[in-house]
């Protein structure tokens, strides 16, 4: 008895020498990758798009509407070709009077304080939404509009019409950025 016990314990420590053994060289010439959420490779993470800038986008004038004291206006973003990149929820558009106008145009833009992602399948747009003056002296000329990036670069332009355009003294609101086509009509050429 005294026997096998020891045959036992023997076979038991070279079977145990032989495992560790095979591990070792294993794990040196790496036939098999141990098990274990540590030894897991991380997941590649896609790059996260960087914010826009002018040359990324293309932007278009649409949807003009009228009433008779208020007018509105789309304003759609298409990011170009293989461009993925980012800007804040609100629109970020300056208006300036004519050169003849000495007083500043109001301009309120809504957003909710995120950051969209623009992608050419993934367009954005806004609405300008303003009224008419009812009176001479609460009218405002406009005359251009600039649109600006988060990377501050910037593109200027007529607002909606070349000219002055007429806006009633509150000024011009732009709606949150949405992501949609709006109802774009043309590219403006620059």
């Amino acid at each position: 008895m005294r026997l096998n016990s020891r045959a036992a314990a023997v076979g038991a420590a070279a079977a145990a020498l032989l495992l560790s053994g095979a591990a070792v060289a294993s794990a040196t010439i790496g036939d098999t990758a141990p098990a274990g959420p540590a030894a897991r490779p991380a997941a590649a993470k896609a790059p996260a798009p960087r914010p826009c800038t002018m040359d990324d986008v293309s932007f278009y004038f649409g949807g003009y509407t009228a009433s008779l004291s208020r007018r509105s206006f789309d304003l759609t973003l298409l990011a170009h070709d293989g461009v993925s990149c980012t800007l804040k929820d609100t629109p970020l558009i300056t208006v300036k009077g004519t050169a003849d106008e000495d007083k500043p145009v109001p301009v309120s833009v809504n957003g909710r304080g995120g950051t969209l992602v623009l992608r050419p399948d993934s367009p954005l747009h806004t609405t300008a939404i303003y009224n008419i003056p009812d009176a001479a002296e609460h009218t405002l000329k406009v005359g251009s509009m600039t649109l600006s990036m988060p990377d501050r670069t910037s593109r200027s332009t007529y607002f909606y019409t070349p000219g002055a355009n007429e806006v009633y003294q509150a000024g011009v609101t732009f709606t949150s950025w949405t992501t949609g086509l709006g109802l774009g009509q043309g590219e403006e050429a620059y």
